[in-house]
């Protein structure tokens, strides 16, 4: 269906969470994210490129991000935005992270995320974070 993340290959800036050409997707149940692998699939994304976080793992590894983030995290959005995954994985929220090859595509994501009950969809670029749901 999709790959698991696993802590020591989340893409990181100056220590904190930041996966850039990716779309990090908040969903509030494991129907509506199973629901959303599969859509994306039917979309034309392949399984390498969804990869899902359970609960139970996220917030363990998220906490890990948050408390190990390096000093120049603070300046940016980034450890704000890690720190509100954080909360919303210990309320049991699933995670998705899907690749994206440019705006109009995560764009495109974010469109099949919102019919699956996404309630968050951030857009990780080179430079800057977009929040699209």
């Amino acid at each position: 269906m999709s790959d698991v993340m696993v802590a020591d290959t989340l893409p990181t800036s100056f220590g904190t969470f930041k996966p850039v050409d990716n779309v990090m997707m908040g969903l509030p149940t494991q129907l509506q994210a199973d629901a959303l692998v599969a859509a994306l699939h039917a979309a034309g994304w392949t399984p390498d490129a969804v990869l899902h976080f359970l609960p139970r793992e996220s917030v363990p590894e998220l906490q890990a991000l948050v408390d190990s983030a390096g000093p120049l995290a603070d300046f940016g959005y980034e450890l704000k935005l890690l720190r509100r995954y954080l909360s919303l994985a210990q309320q049991g929220y699933r995670w998705l992270l899907v690749r994206v090859d440019d705006a109009d595509h995560a764009a495109a994501a974010c469109t099949v995320a919102r019919t699956c009950g996404a309630r968050l969809a951030v857009y990780y670029r080179t430079l800057t974070v977009e929040e699209l749901i």
